[in-house]
This record gives C-alpha cells, structure tokens and sequence, in this order.
C-alpha cells in the first residue's frame, strides 16, 4: 500500500473512531433531554479538491449514524452567519440542497468578512463581529442519509460573496420546508465557538437573571469604590495600609486559597480581617477562563476541565501556558463554587471572575449559581465579572471589566480616549451600574498595547484614565503596575513611582471628598444611538466606531440605546435616534421605533436597511461612518443632528482635546459637569450649557468648581439666563468638575 494511502486509511479509523465518540456522547446528552442529535465533525477539502483549483466550498462536516431510522423526519441544523438569498447550497451524501438566506441588508462599504481578527478580539469570540447568528433548519430526504459516515459538504453560489457556517448537527425535526428558525446579534460565546446550543440559550433569554440597582450592596455601587489590585507585598504590609490610606482606598483585591488548613490560607484571612478593621472591602479574585499546564500535568483528572475546539484538540488559552477551561464541565463548575464558597467564608465583600468567558448561557448560569451560594450563606455578595464585551453576561454581574482600553490622552497627534466604552458599559448595566477602567498593557515597560507614557520600565500617565473613567460613569483600578513600581510605591526609593503614587492618592483622595458627585446621578442625553450590543472595542464588521468618536470628541451627549432593549417607553425621553447601519430589527423593534416616530420623536438613519430608511427623517449614506473621521464629515453629522434634536447641551469653545460629560442627580435639579483634557494644560477655557428641559433654574451663586489638580478656584464670568449658563474655567490641566445647583 502506497504511504499516502495508508496514511488516509489511518486517519478515517481515527475519525470514524472520534466519531463513535462523538455520536455516543451526543446520544446520551440527548437521552435526558428526549431528543436525539449526531454532531457533525469538521474536515479539510480533500486534496484532489484542492488540485482542482475550485474555490467554492465553504465548509466541509462528516457525521457517523449508527441508525439513520432514529431520525424519523430528519433534518440539517445549522448555525451560520452572513448568508444571503441564493449565496449558497449545501450537500448531503452528494444530494443537494438550497440554502435560505438570512434576513437584513446593509448599505453602503462592504463588509468586512474577516471574523479572526488579530489580537486579543479574535481570540474571544472566535465567531466575532456583529454580523447576525441565524438558526436554519433543512428538511432532509431520508433517503440521502446512509448507515455510517455520511459527507456534508457547504458551497458558495458563484460570484457570491460567501458566509460563516458555525456549528452543524442532524435531528429530527418538524420543518417541512427550509427554514430560517431565528437570528441574534448577541454573542454566543467567548473563548470558544459557538454552538447551537449556545443560540438555543441566547435565542430565547430575556434578561431574566439581570443584576437591578435594588440588588447590588450599597458600599458597591457607582462613585463609591476606590479599588486597588495591583499586588500585594506581604513582606511591608504595613507600609501597603500605609499606601492603602493615602489614596483613601475602600476595596482592595487578592486570591482566597482553597485549602483551609495552609498557612498561606491564614495569612489571607488575617489580612482580610485587617482589612474589615480599616473599613477596607476585599474582593477575592478567581479566573474563571483558565487552567494552567502545571496544575493539569500535576492533577490529570482535571484534564477534562479542558475547553476543546471543533477537532476535540485541546484550546490553549496561552500556548504552553495555560489551557482554556470548559465551563460546562460539572466537575469545574462544581469546583470553582467550591472556591467561591471558601472565599465567602473567608468574609470577602465581592468574588471577582477575570476571564468570564465560554458559553454565553454557562456564564450566566454561574454567576447565579455563585450568588444563590452566597444567599444561602446569608451574604448579599457583590459580583464583578470580566466578561469580554458579553451584554448578557455584564447584565448579571454587579461591575463589569473593560477590555482594550487605552491610556487616555494625545499621542503622536492622536486623540485615545475611551469613551465610546464607557457610553456601552452605562448601557449594559442599565445605568445603574459602573465598570472598571484601567488602560491595557500587563507587561507595564512595554507601551503597546495600552500604556503610553512609559519611563524608565514603568507605566507613569495615571491622572488622564483615571480623570476619564470618572468622568465617564465609570471607576479606575489600581491595577498592573509592575513589580519595579510597586516596589517603588513601598520602599519610596524611586522618583518617578514616587511621583506616580503621589498622583493616583490626590486623584483618589478627590474622589473620595467629593463622593456625592459621582453617586445617584444619571447622564443628560437628548440624542440616543441604537446599537447591536457589542462593545465597540469587539466590533469587527460593521464599524460605528468613528461614529461613536465623533459624537464624544464633539461633546454630543448621547446614549447608547441597546437594540434588543428597544420600546417605546425607552425611546421617549429622547428628542432624536440616531439608527447607524443596522442590517436587521426584528418586527417588535421596528414596531418601538415606529410608536417613538408617532409621538414626535425624530428619526436619523446612517446606512441601514430600507424599512429603517423610509422610517427616516433624516438620512445619509453609510459612508459617513467613515466620513466622520475627518472634520467636514463631522460637521455634516453634527448639522443633520442638531437639525432634529435642537442645540446640544454643553458647547466648548476654541479647544481641541477636551471631553464633557453632563449628569444629573437623581430626584434633584443639581447638575454636574465633568471637564477631561487629554492634552497640554490650557487656560480660560470657555463653555456654554444648555439644560432646557433639565432643570427649571440655574441659580448663579451656586455654581461651583472643584478639581484635583491645584488650588480651589471660582468660575469666571458666569453668565445665567434661565436654563443657560456660560462660564469660563480659568484652567484646565486634566480633570475639572463643575456643579450647578
């Protein structure tokens, strides 16, 4: 025998092999739940397809039935993202059949295809972008299925330009027709492919696990944390109370070990007693994403803790590093509540779950089964999750983590800034919740990604993102400073740490006196802009990030609508929507859209599909998400926007490079004006606001200025007409605060 052949020969025993498995596995998942389902099984084109030059095969799947007559009305299930009418067809066995398309058209650019994309993006979601995730069922003849392994091959029509098949698997089904089941543009997992499981899950879930303000411990909630997770030296733990003091830190980070009876068990629980002494909470911090290689090399059974991918091979999270872990796995649920339950007994305020990621349902389901642990305890625990960008998962925690931020300010002439994020998190978290900003970059002397003013191995440029994340309802963490400046922070022999730390304590100690300020208010918004719910630090497809930027560096005060939360009742405080390029609104959405048009709202459409442009009284191309990078787009933006939604709240005048943002106090007619510079300092800065609609009165004696950064100044040249006020800020270095009333 020829070694190719034998080599082919090889590889279907151990297909047809790993197939047995997988049918079996999938059989008796599908005994508990009296349906029966065979996974599909990934494989290359062949090589003679490959010799054949052809390059319309999308996706190839093999599927082993034992018993074909199993499936009595049998049928392709599959999950599957930009496919268009008549794109494509799939076969089985060699029968074909056609595929439906999905609904939703985009104008304008192109699309861009490419789902992996390079860095940390790619890696969440494996299936990213906000492109739809459609459910489709086939109806296949039962002739065309065979005992053993049968071929299921995809392919694109010609001239098309091709679409994602995500997950397949055969059952029986009650279609009769081909049909389009559902489609979401939620994210249906994190860290791993999707599945339609997965979709199942998302498809019909309802936000019924949320997180409500009335939930969350009070010490927790928004404006009221100073957190510090940047290291503890156990060795100079008075020195860290010391630090712990100086910068008025409130909640302070570490890892609970899970035997009780170590000595370094011990040492953490003393520690989180001194803690509680000094009116410091603590949160216990977990991953909930990752296995390391020594932990499994030392305990094999927790081998099949081990996410795998389509293959069965096991997903790294890190190569050689660590592996990515399955959270369906009920031995690694069952031991990291096992965890979670130690630290609650520990006394710790909040578990924190870096890399909250897998299954958009798992998740969920774990963060509740955590919080139901900790009710049976009798403790109201607080949960922060880092959940990549999931909306769903964000809803359930208490605080969420942002993910690729950046050092706020100017580099190299560009404006960093995280902004757009910022108006996300508020958004998904209802706008009651905060999440935690700290600018990326976990080697600290290295400037990309996130750092940018790096000295001497050391991140030093802390007042711009902590000016920014408070400013823009979010907090800052204390976190990945680096051995060399947490060294320096403790001993006080480096002038630079020095210096930094010297920073983050004024920074902290303002927020701290001026706690009331932050706490209880609600941002000030006449513009609303519908969005898919991915945070614009994940999109990869459909880019509003321009638009997003534009809105923020033109101080537009806009919020971010999430589109599967839309009704008319949420649309209604708002005097315009801005709909930017949406391929698809289900017939609820449209419908929440067309009541808001009928009771006056006004409607500008970028792009999008054509119901939504008709609706329109205002439109433009979806060029302009481009356009808007560059200043006559952006005044075209701004003029089609104030055209329907009146002057805008707060105007700056002769500046670049500085943001507003504007909230109210809940129940009260105080309103405060949050001012970031993220460039050089500058002088007599001129500002006008308009809180028509706001407040009833502006009273100009009680009109204040407060910052962090020098001595207490009053506003300049304040002049009130009604629910007008124009004043000067004498001078902005980094961050300034103004109150009204």
């Amino acid at each position: 025998m020829e070694p190719r052949g034998f080599v082919r020969m090889l590889l279907g025993a151990v297909v047809f092999v790993l197939l047995s498995h997988i049918a079996v596995c999938h059989a008796q998942e599908a005994a508990k739940s009296d349906s029966v389902f065979y996974q599909a099984y990934v494989v290359a084109p062949s090589y003679e397809y490959e010799l054949s030059g052809r390059k319309d095969r999308v996706k190839g799947h093999v599927v082993r039935l034992d018993a074909p007559e199993r499936l009595t009305s049998p049928g392709l299930v599959i999950l599957v993202s930009g496919l268009a009418p008549g794109e494509g067809y799939v076969t089985v066995n060699g029968h074909k059949y056609d595929l439906p398309g999905q609904m939703g058209e985009t104008t304008g650019p192109a699309r861009d295809t490419g789902k992996n994309q390079a860095g940390k993006e790619g890696w969440y979601s494996f299936t990213s972008g906000d492109d739809i995730t459609g459910k489709i069922v086939i109806p296949l003849s039962p002739a065309h299925l065979q005992a053993g392994i049968n071929e299921i091959e995809f392919f694109k029509s010609p001239d098309a330009g091709g679409y994602e098949v995500i997950d397949l698997r055969l059952e029986s089904v009650s279609q009769t027709v081909p049909t389009l089941i559902g489609q979401t543009y939620h994210l249906l997992g994190r860290g791993r492919s999707a599945t339609i499981r997965d979709f199942d899950f998302v498809f019909n879930y309802r936000s019924e696990k949320k997180r409500s303000l009335e939930g969350i411990p009070a010490w927790a909630r928004r404006g009221k944390v100073n957190f510090y997770r940047a290291g503890i030296d156990w060795s100079h733990l008075d020195r860290m109370f010391e630090m712990f003091k100086e910068a008025h830190i409130n909640l302070v980070a570490t890892h609970v070990p899970s035997d009780t009876s170590s000595e370094e068990y011990r040492r953490v629980k003393a520690f989180i007693d001194r803690c509680h002494a000094n009116n410091i909470r603590v949160t216990a911090f977990n991953s909930l994403g990752g296995l390391g290689v020594r932990d499994v090399l030392m305990h094999p059974e927790k081998r099949s803790w081990i996410s795998r991918d389509e293959y069965s091979n096991l997903r790294w999270r890190a190569p050689d590093n660590s592996f990515s872990a399955d959270l369906q796995n009920e031995d690694y649920r069952r031991n990291a509540l096992q965890q979670a339950g130690v630290a609650i007994d520990a006394g710790v305020d909040e578990l924190y779950y870096d890399w909250s990621i897998g299954g958009t349902g798992d998740v969920i389901h774990f963060l509740d089964e955590v919080r139901q642990l900790a009710a049976s305890k009798g403790k109201n625990i607080s949960i922060f999750g880092n959940c990549k960008g999931n909306i769903l998962v964000d809803e359930v925690a208490d605080l969420i983590k942002s993910e690729g931020t950046s050092e706020a300010g100017v580099w190299d002439g560009k404006w960093v800034h995280n902004i757009a994020q910022a108006r996300f998190y508020y958004a998904s978290g209802y706008g009651v919740k905060s999440y935690e900003s700290k600018y990326e970059g976990a080697d600290p002397g290295v400037p990309n990604p996130g750092a940018h003013d790096v000295r001497d191995g050391m991140k030093v440029g802390w007042r711009k993102p902590i000016a920014e994340a408070s400013a823009f309802q979010s907090h800052f963490a204390i976190a990945e400073a680096g051995e060399k400046m947490l060294h320096g922070w403790i001993m006080h022999d480096n002038p630079i740490a020095v210096q930094t730390w010297a920073d983050i304590s004024r920074y902290f100690s303002f927020l701290s006196d001026h706690q009331d300020l932050y706490t209880d208010v609600a941002c000030v918004s006449k513009i609303a802009v519908v969005s898919p719910p991915h945070i614009p630090s994940f999109e990869v497809s459909l880019k509003r990030d321009n638009l997003y930027n534009a809105l923020a560096e033109t101080n537009v005060m806009y919020d971010v609508v999430l589109l599967h939360r839309l009704t008319p009742e949420l649309l209604s405080p708002y005097k315009a929507i801005v709909i930017p390029n949406i391929p698809y609104m289900d017939t609820d959405q449209i419908a929440a859209i067309r009541t808001y048009k009928k009771n006056g709202g006004k409607i500008y459409t970028i792009g999008s599909n054509r119901e939504l442009r008709e609706l329109a009284d205002l439109q433009s191309p979806a060029s302009m998400l481009d356009e808007a990078q560059n200043e006559p787009g952006r005044q075209e933006l701004l003029a089609k926007i104030n055209e329907l939604s009146g002057e805008q709240v707060i105007t700056i005048h002769g500046t670049n490079y500085v943001a507003a943002n504007v909230v109210k106090k809940t129940d009260s007619e105080r309103v405060i004006l949050h001012f970031v510079n993220y460039h050089t300092p500058i002088k007599d800065v001129r500002v006008s606001v308009n809180l028509d609609g706001v407040v009833r009165q502006i009273d100009s004696k009680r009109i204040q200025l407060f910052s962090p950064d020098g001595e207490a100044v009053k506003i300049e040249a304040a002049s009130v007409h009604g629910t007008r006020v124009e004043f000067v800020l004498p001078e902005l270095d980094v961050y300034d605060v103004v109150a009204i009333n």
